[in-house]
């Protein structure tokens, strides 16, 4: 979908009108404007809430309006329902064109009106390719901002640039894990590097074990296709910082040999959603030229039963010494990010971020709406929950109280990897922060805002939502 601003209102042909309704603003300035639309001042129904709409259909204009509810003038939040609730009725009424035309002019802030294109694109999208019968998209918006706007056109290409990524990204997490594989996202690492001058290294078996990630060697050993790490850069000619990011890419999660029931399966194919956002996370650092060196580590395995499965009891000894007794095989996630975080550790950097769909617990606790931020740097803490105020992608800060410690240690070796008694996103949390030593970290829980079951609040469509992509983008940003 295609987005341009216009300083006067000249629609396109066949182009629907939206006009956004503001709580506590004047009608009288669009019935001046349109007077014909002046009916929908008697029925007294759009006072501007987000949840109001309505849509009817000017003789004399030829051509459909919506009027739309945007709440608060200058909230973020609102910005994002208000696009939402745009792109539903636009796609309801089958619309490939539209002008969205604000009323009275401005002037709004650059923050707003980011949200606004960046929730318009979001809610534009679908996974629908085997679907014989398409989803109909919107082509083509126009914003009308008559006076000055806080956004210009450069800053329209890079929410562009921004949104192919996060679209990407929802495209791996949505595909079917029969065409998702370690194999098919090695592929898809080396297409990208290619294309966006990155470089790219992979580890498979072989590596794998010579470098002691024994992690990644047991939870993927039972599948037909062998675990991998990845390792993909950017590294600038002129830079001050090193972020190394992490991602969990456990491309199909069945639960090893303590399977998991049938219909906990069914969104499975999402827990490579870390992974697909960092390679996402680079592809669009790379576009933008950020002067920051990144390194996208991704851990990908299938976690799967067979005869060569890894088993209770067993313990894995990593490559920094320390020993994790395998308690339960489903929770397989921290095994394999743990051989990432001690590779990226080794690069030196000035933070190392992870995103992961880790745990369950951390939807119990927080929902569809917010992701689990686990970090003991003041620093990296705030700039990760202002970035994530700014996007709309939203963490919520959670504890990592050294008393918990004890609970993920092992009778028989160093940690062992489950059955913490309670608290499991957090003691899961205190796990991974075994492998980073005084390394500043933060660990992103993502189980909950990766794949939706069912829309929320700005988000229109279930499936993947490429979380991660625009939070850490706008964090690397606010660091460059």
């Amino acid at each position: 979908m295609k987005i341009v601003k216009k300083n006067n209102y000249k629609p396109e042909e066949h182009a629907a009108v939206v006009i956004p309704v503001f709580q506590g603003t004047t009608l009288a300035a669009i019935w001046q404007e349109f007077p014909e639309l002046k009916f929908l001042d008697r029925d007294k129904k759009i006072k501007g809430a987000s949840s109001e709409a309505q849509v009817c259909h000017s003789l004399q204009q030829q051509r459909l309006f919506l009027l739309v509810g945007a709440g608060r003038r200058g909230s973020l939040p609102d910005a994002r329902k208000l696009a939402c609730k745009t792109m539903t009725l636009l796609r309801e009424n089958r619309v490939s064109k539209a002008l969205v035309y604000f009323i009275p002019p401005g002037p709004y802030s650059h923050g707003y009106l980011v949200n606004l294109v960046d929730y318009l694109h979001l809610n534009n999208y679908r996974f629908d390719r085997y679907k014989r019968k398409k989803n109909k998209a919107v082509d083509r918006i126009q914003l009308v901002l008559k006076k000055p706007a806080a956004l210009s056109n450069n800053d329209l290409k890079a929410r562009e640039i921004i949104q192919r990524q996060v679209t990407l990204a929802r495209d791996l997490v949505n595909e079917i894990p029969a065409k998702i594989t370690p194999d098919s996202l090695v592929q898809v690492f080396s297409d990208s590097a290619g294309k966006n001058h990155l470089q790219l290294a992979v580890y498979r078996k072989k590596e794998l074990e010579e470098l002691g990630l024994n992690g990644l060697l047991a939870v993927g050993a039972s599948s037909c296709c062998s675990p991998a790490l990845l390792t993909l850069s950017h590294i600038p000619k002129s830079y001050t910082r090193t972020v190394a990011l992490v991602g969990k890419g456990i491309t199909f999660d069945a639960g090893g040999l303590n399977l998991k029931p049938g219909n906990s399966m069914e969104e499975m194919k999402s827990d490579m959603a870390g992974a697909a956002a960092v390679l996402g996370i680079l592809n669009t650092v790379a576009a933008l030229e950020l002067p920051i060196r990144v390194i996208g580590f991704a851990a990908l395995a299938e976690n799967m039963p067979g005869r060569r499965a890894y088993k209770p009891g067993d313990i894995i000894t990593y490559a920094n010494k320390k020993t994790v007794e395998i308690v339960n095989t489903d929770a397989e996630g921290r095994l394999i990010l743990a051989d990432a975080l001690i590779m990226a550790s080794r690069q030196k950097p000035d933070m190392i971020i992870e995103l992961s769909t880790l745990t369950g617990a951390i939807i119990t606790a927080l929902g569809d709406s917010y992701a689990g931020l686990f970090c003991r740097n003041k620093k990296l803490n705030a700039g990760l929950l202002q970035a994530a105020e700014n996007c709309g992608e939203l963490l919520w800060q959670m504890p990592l109280p050294i008393e918990y410690r004890e609970s993920i240690t092992s009778k028989i070796a160093d940690l062992k990897n489950a059955n913490y008694k309670g608290a499991s996103s957090i003691k899961a949390g205190l796990f991974l922060h075994e492998f980073v030593g005084n390394i500043p970290f933060a660990h992103l829980d993502i189980a909950g805002t990766a794949f939706l079951s069912k829309p929320n609040f700005c988000l229109a469509a279930e499936g993947a939502t490429g979380f991660g992509v625009r939070l850490l983008i706008e964090y690397l940003k606010n660091l460059a």
